[in-house]
This record gives structure tokens, C-alpha cells and sequence, in this order.
């Protein structure tokens, strides 16, 4: 064996002391499918001082420095400008109205973008803010960003992008926002850079004088819940409610809910949908708690294979292009989407069934739309929809996407085939695709959109 095969036999034995590691101190929590990322990540660490002494070292006296690394290895996903634009349509056209009414008796808005990454978040942010005329109506505003990985943080104060974070920005609104550098990066103008704030903060610790009650009217947290330990999370959520003013809007990511969640059970959140995305709104002192979906349940790891007799070989099958399907669909809810498209990848084949395939294409459209590359979203959620004729999905998405762009007669075709598909989704579907969101939420979301969606 040689030597670079024998450091890597060794490492598996070492990923569950990493994890525990990564829980403790960052409260991250990373499953069996990260493995290859984690042992990656702990090589590139460790440096010359070795997987396993690096880890003996950090268990024994963990220093800050080499926790960022950890940190900045593992924590950066996915991210561009206006990312999920339907959210920032939402805050702008229907949320901020009355937000700034209720800001008018302290005169200032409050926002805060949890787990910022590079910081496109938090910009797009200030640009909602700034573009729907805030400070003219009297109103001070700022926006505050927060993230565990130091690495990215400094990244986001340099404020520097290359094209692909733009690739969601429309050119004219790229021209209005943001100037072009002399290394042909873009860079937000000061009058939006000026707004935003950038600290280093972990979600989940406890934090009194941070997480101070009514302390922010304004939460984007995206896609961060799902990388939190149990013990993590609980705490992130009572900090993220309980920080959110009366009247205040909390937005996550498409995949993530509370339902179930008893940290926030108390807290007077509603659910709520405008421009077809969902969000929370803390409601008066005294309103009932609206929970109408579960929290996602994580796929379960697929243990090792046994022999089974000829009879369950198809059925073994079945479970097994299952368990891959679910693999495929939490790496790309984690912002691992080149991995979850290599995931599908592996599913198709001449005789997957049409059902199963459909499914795949569907997931390879919201993959699509995590690149926030819409045409290619389109044509995969096409091709869905034209695999399996009963799949009401595809259809919800193909009239959400036609909206965005202004196709009126497109949207409320699709919209209405979803809403007719929808009383007969199989539940397994909805339980892997719909978000969390139960049927009724859905038939809800497809009404409102048609009436919104008018010629």
C-alpha cells in the first residue's frame, strides 16, 4: 500500500471525532453522505501536522485560528445577487409598507442577514431597502450581516465580484447598483456599501446582549438551519425569534421551517405568502401560533447491502434509486448542487421508470434555479412535467417562473394545472419536494398567485 493509500484508509476512522469537534465548537452538523468533503477539508487543515494529531491537538486546547479554518473549509455554499428574487419582491412590494409604518415611532429599520457567506445577500438586502425609498419616507436603515467563517467575511468588507455572483442581476439593474473595477470585478456602489455592517457571530451560542428582544424588523436566514447540530439549532431559533420585533418578517430558506420547533412555538409567527415564496411574521402579543407544515426530515443513510432473494431484487432497487434521490435532493438544499447534479446523474439510466425520471429532471430544475440559471430550470421543469403528466410540481414552479417574467397567460396556465394536479400528488412527492409545505399550503399558494397574476 502506499503511502498516500494508507493516509487515506486512514482518515474515516477520524471523520466521527471531526463531527463531534465541529458540533462542540461551531455547532455544525455534517452527515455520512459529507464524508469526502470533510476528509478533504481535515487534510487541507491539518497541513503538515497530520489528520490525527491536528484533531488530538484541537480536542485537547482548540485555538481560534485554526477553528476559522474549519470554519472557511466548510461553511461557504452557494451564493449570488438576488438569489430566490421572488423573497425580495415579497419585502419590497408587500412587507415594506407597513414595516415602515411601524418604524416611523422609532425611525429606523432594523435588518439582519444571518449567514451572509460573501456577503450577496446582505447587499441585495440594502438595495431592497434602498430602492423602495426607505430613508425619503423619513426612515434611518442600516443592514447588519453576520456568518461563523472569518474567510468570507473579509471577502464580503472587499466587496469584489467576478460575473457569476451577478448572474441572477438583470444588466440594468447591475449598471444602477453596482460600478465596474479596474480588474473587472463589480463592486456595489458607497451608497449601499455604506449600509452594511459585517460581523463574525455563530447562529447557534448563546448571545443575550446580540440577541436582544424586538432587535432587528427584518431577518433573512437562508439555508443555514440545515448545517446546525440539534442542540445548534434549538438555540438558533430562540435567538432568531426572539430577536424579531412585533410585526417583524423572518425569511428561510425554501427548505427550512419551523413547524415542530418548540423554541419558536411561543414567539407569535405566522406563516405567510406574497409573490409566491413563504415567510413568517411575528404577530401581536396574544395572536396564535400558525404552524401548518413539518420541519424536513433528513434521508435517512442507506446501510450497507445484503443479500436478498430474487423476488425483493426490484423492490431492493426502488429503495435504493430512493434513498440516492434524497441524497441528491439535501446536497442540493445544501448549496452542494454540483454534487447533487452528479447524484442525478447516477439515476438515470435506459430503464429507470418515467415516474422516477421525472422526478430527477425536477430536482435538476430547482438545482438550476439554486444557479439562478432560469432558462435551463424552465426546460428541466418541462421536461418533467412531460415525463409524468400527473406531476403537479413541475407545473407550480413553470407558473412561478413564467410570472417573474412578466408571462401573464403562461402563468396562470401552469398555475391552474398544478392547482388541478395537486388533489392527487402522491404524498411521498410532496413529503421529498414541496419544501416542507403541505398540500393545502400549496393549493393556497396557486390561488393567490392566479388572482395576483392578472393580464
Amino acid at each position: 500500500m502506499t503511502r498516500a493509500a494508507a493516509a487515506d484508509a486512514a482518515l474515516p476512522p477520524l471523520l466521527p471525532r471531526l463531527r463531534t469537534l465541529l458540533a462542540a465548537r461551531l455547532g455544525l452538523f455534517f452527515d455520512d453522505h459529507q464524508d469526502d468533503r470533510l476528509s478533504a477539508a481535515l487534510v487541507r487543515v491539518a497541513g503538515a501536522t497530520g489528520p490525527e494529531r491536528f484533531l488530538d491537538q484541537m480536542e485537547l486546547a482548540p485555538s481560534r485560528a485554526r477553528l476559522d479554518a474549519l470554519a472557511a473549509e466548510l461553511t461557504v455554499g452557494e451564493t449570488f445577487f438576488f438569489r430566490h428574487p421572488e423573497q425580495f419582491d415579497a419585502l419590497r412590494a408587500d412587507l415594506l409598507p407597513s414595516l415602515v409604518r411601524s418604524a416611523g415611532t422609532t425611525g429606523r429599520l432594523r435588518a439582519l442577514s444571518a449567514g451572509c457567506a460573501t456577503g450577496e445577500e446582505a447587499y441585495t438586502l440594502a438595495i431592497t431597502l434602498h430602492r423602495a425609498g426607505v430613508q425619503a419616507q423619513g426612515i434611518d436603515w442600516d443592514v447588519l450581516a453576520v456568518d461563523v467563517n472569518p474567510s468570507a467575511l473579509a471577502r464580503a468588507t472587499a466587496a469584489r465580484y467576478g460575473e457569476w455572483s451577478l448572474r441572477a442581476t438583470p444588466p440594468e439593474q447591475r449598471d444602477l447598483w453596482f460600478r465596474r473595477c479596474e480588474d473587472d470585478t463589480w463592486t456595489p456602489l458607497p451608497v449601499i456599501r455604506e449600509r452594511v455592517r459585517f460581523e463574525a457571530r455563530q447562529l447557534g451560542q448563546q448571545d443575550p446582549s446580540f440577541w436582544a428582544p424586538d432587535s432587528f424588523d427584518i431577518i433573512f436566514c437562508r439555508n443555514v438551519l440545515m448545517y446546525l447540530e440539534p442542540g445548534a439549532l434549538r438555540q438558533a431559533i430562540r435567538n432568531l425569534t426572539g430577536a424579531l420585533a412585533p410585526g417583524g418578517v423572518l425569511f428561510l430558506g425554501h427548505a427550512e421551517t419551523l413547524r415542530g420547533q418548540s423554541e419558536a412555538a411561543s414567539a407569535g409567527l405566522v406563516l405567510r405568502q406574497a409573490h409566491g415564496c413563504f415567510f413568517y411574521r411575528r404577530e401581536p402579543a396574544g395572536a396564535p401560533p400558525a404552524w401548518p407544515f413539518p420541519w424536513p426530515q433528513r434521508a435517512p443513510v442507506p446501510e450497507a447491502p445484503v443479500p436478498l432473494p430474487p423476488a425483493a431484487e426490484t423492490r431492493a432497487g426502488t429503495a435504493a434509486q430512493q434513498a440516492l434521490l434524497d441524497e441528491a435532493l439535501l446536497l442540493v438544499e445544501a448549496g452542494q448542487v454540483d454534487d447533487g447534479l452528479r447524484a442525478c446523474a447516477r439515476l438515470i439510466a435506459p430503464r429507470t421508470p418515467p415516474a422516477l425520471q421525472a422526478e430527477v429532471l425536477f430536482l435538476q430544475g430547482l438545482a438550476m434555479e439554486e444557479r439562478g440559471q432560469l432558462p435551463a430550470a424552465e426546460w428541466h421543469h418541462q421536461r418533467a412535467a412531460a415525463k409524468d403528466a400527473a406531476f403537479a410540481l413541475p407545473h407550480l414552479r413553470l407558473g412561478l417562473l413564467a410570472r417573474r417574467r412578466g408571462e401573464i397567460v403562461a402563468a396562470r396556465r401552469e398555475l391552474h394545472r398544478a392547482l388541478e394536479l395537486l388533489d392527487g400528488e402522491s404524498s411521498e412527492r410532496l413529503r421529498r419536494f414541496a419544501g416542507g409545505f403541505e398540500r393545502d399550503d400549496l393549493r393556497r399558494l396557486c390561488r393567490d398567485e392566479i388572482l395576483e397574476a392578472r393580464a
